[in-house]
């Protein structure tokens, strides 16, 4: 079954009449353009967002030629509908907006909030567990060290990704 384009239109139509801001229009599809960091970014500053979901096959393609929607794909694999991409999309972007996040400085140094970069290793107590110990870096209350051995694991593990996945 594919998604028809009367009720479509008539329930997008309905949604942007009912604020004076239409929206940014939103197709989950697997023939989107790849989510990154950047276009989340992108999407956290728009004041609306309407999300279309497939189900089945998909929609009608009169739904995207005529609503002209932006197309996003989460990724290279198939869902067996729109509304998990969504939530995903949802998730991502909401982290963004100001006053979600408890300290605004955890949206921005974090994975992916540069091009390259992974979240560098995390630790907790106890100091040693099972033979594995913290850094000794992390312990010694050297915040410039610290920032700096954070930077260079952020990088180490950025790396590390690209050779595992050439």
């Amino acid at each position: 079954m594919v998604l028809m384009c009367e009720p479509m239109y008539a329930a997008i139509e309905s949604v942007q009449a009912q604020s004076e801001s239409a929206g940014q229009l939103v197709m989950l599809t697997p023939a989107g353009e790849r989510l990154t960091q950047e276009m989340v970014k992108d999407l956290a500053v728009r004041r609306r967002l309407i999300l279309l979901c497939g189900r089945y096959e998909g929609f009608d393609e009169r739904i995207r030629l005529g609503l002209r929607p932006r197309e996003i794909s989460i990724g290279d694999f198939v869902c067996n509908g729109g509304e998990v991409p969504a939530m995903v999309l949802i998730d991502t972007v909401i982290r963004l907006v100001p006053g979600v996040l408890g300290d605004e400085q955890s949206a921005v140094d974090e994975s992916h909030s540069e091009a390259g970069r992974l979240e560098y290793p995390q630790y907790t107590r106890p100091r040693e567990f099972r033979g594995m110990t913290v850094p000794e870096i992390l312990l010694s209350g050297n915040h410039p060290a610290i920032a700096e051995w954070r930077e260079q694991q952020s990088k180490l593990r950025s790396d590390e990704n690209k050779n595992e996945n050439q």
